[in-house]
Order: structure tokens, then C-alpha cells, then sequence
């Protein structure tokens, strides 16, 4: 259930604009009444069920497009890359099909954006190779749930 809501992100973010809610800014951290918001607006119901059952251990913060750009051709990446943390920070360790759906939502959500492949592939590459739990980076999948 929650991997059909999330699909519907990248349509959301297309059709509607990423200026109909401002983001958190980079490295802000935000509150659990601000992130209930964020996924109510977005449609990721599932994902704001499973934060609000089990809380991950640390506060979230975005570090926007990790290790990458957030604008590409003019055109800001920020909020797909905002959502796509916020799924690795309640991501738990071991959910591959999770991990991969968020991943896939991400290159979608990048294509939709740019209104190009290259990007979105290359991104979608990247976050499946460096975002993996085993590193235990600050973006790392589950990231939010490491102690």
C-alpha cells in the first residue's frame, strides 16, 4: 500500500508545481507536525503511518540532492530529492523493494522535472550505489533509524 502512494509523488510534483508548499530549508530540521503536513499535501499517507507508528530515533533533516546537484538546468531538484530523504530517513534496514520503489520515485520525479532522462538516470544510479545502509552515511537508507 504504501509504494502505490508514493508513486503518486512524481505526478503530484509534476502537474501541480513544487511552489505549491515551500520546503524546509536544507539542513533545517523539521518537526513531526511540519513532516505530517508535507505527506498529507504530497499524498504519502502511508509513509506518514508508518513515522507516526514507529518514529525514527533521529530528527529529520534534508541535505537536498546529497552529494549532488539540487538545480539542473535551471530548474530546482530540491523537492524530489527533499521527499526522497525523507522515505531513506523512515526507511527500515533491509527493505530492498522499499528502497528501490523510493529510488525509482526519485528518477521519475527528476525526469518530470528536468523533462530529460540523463539526469534522472544518472541520479537514479547513483542514490541505488551510494545510498545503500551498509555505508552508514548521513543519507544512507534508514538513516533516521540509526542509533
Amino acid at each position: 500500500m504504501v509504494a502505490r502512494e508514493q508513486r503518486n509523488i512524481g505526478k503530484y510534483l509534476w502537474r501541480r508545481g513544487e511552489d505549491q508548499m515551500k520546503l524546509p530549508e536544507k539542513g533545517k530540521e523539521v518537526p513531526f507536525v511540519e513532516i505530517k503536513e508535507i505527506c498529507e499535501l504530497y499524498g504519502l499517507h502511508g509513509l506518514w503511518a508508518r513515522i507516526e507508528k514507529d518514529p525514527p530515533r533521529k530528527p529529520f533533516r534534508s541535505d537536498g540532492c546529497s552529494m549532488w546537484f539540487d538545480s539542473w538546468g535551471g530548474k530546482s531538484l530540491y523537492s524530489a530529492c527533499f521527499l526522497h530523504d525523507l522515505k531513506y530517513w523512515a526507511g527500515y534496514p533491509g527493505e530492498d523493494v522499499e528502497r528501490l520503489i523510493a529510488d525509482a520515485e526519485l528518477m521519475i520525479d527528476v525526469a518530470r522535472i528536468t523533462g530529460e532522462t540523463g539526469m534522472a538516470e544518472t541520479m537514479f544510479f547513483g542514490v541505488r550505489i551510494g545510498g545503500h545502509e551498509i555505508f552508514k552515511q548521513s543519507f544512507s537508507w534508514g538513516f533516521g533509524r540509526e542509533s
